[in-house]
């Protein structure tokens, strides 16, 4: 996985790496990943060139801190919601309004479709989008197997897990469609996770 060079410690650093993942966030979500230079990332942030090595060896690690960021966000609060579910029926409204918030996260950053279409072209970026899937299936099926004990936790990790790759999917193609259709296309997307979980 693309990795950064290090981590930013002192006050001073951190505002200057946090510059460079601000300047790429706005290029490469309007954009796209492969045409923005580590040159323009530079002069977009106000920063040297070489200040962008000190962190990140190539673009595709910028990428990787950007999305990690993402992904932290949703897991933190997934992790959140999850924990408060006591029943069956509450796991059940719980997985629409996760559906429901990823949707809101795609709608307040449009550039956030764009750059996981281009983690998608990347192998390394690729892989680090599924491992960030797999993580949340399994909090959601340690959770969800409280509730559905007669089935084993490979077979709800895998409903999960596909479940999981459909909203991403889904939320992606959404964010090119008219608000009505894309409104349409999630309430679909809510309707077959309602049916899944009521087959269990």
């Amino acid at each position: 996985m693309p990795e950064s060079r290090r981590t930013p410690s002192q006050a001073r650093s951190k505002e200057k790496y946090e510059q460079i993942l601000r300047a790429a966030t706005a290029l490469i979500g309007e954009r796209g990943n492969d045409s923005v230079s580590m040159r323009e990332i530079a002069k977009h942030a106000g920063v040297a060139l070489s200040s962008i090595y000190q962190y990140f060896p190539d673009k595709n690690a910028i990428l990787a801190a950007i999305m990690q960021s993402y992904f932290q966000q949703i897991r933190q609060n997934l992790s959140e919601k999850v924990a408060s579910w006591q029943s069956e029926k509450e796991a059940q409204q719980g997985i629409i309004n996760t559906i429901d918030m990823f949707y809101a996260l795609f709608k307040e950053e449009p550039v956030l479709a764009t750059l996981w279409a281009g983690m998608q072209a990347n192998k390394q970026l690729k892989d680090l989008d599924t491992e960030d899937t797999q993580i949340n299936a399994k909090l959601l099926s340690e959770k969800l197997r409280d509730f559905y004990p007669q089935h084993s936790f490979e077979a709800l990790h895998a409903a999960v897990t596909l479940l999981l790759h459909t909203a991403g999917m889904a939320v992606r193609i959404a964010m090119d469609l008219p608000e009505e259709k894309s409104l349409a296309l999630m309430e679909e997307l809510k309707t077959l996770a309602t049916l899944r979980l009521q087959s269990l």
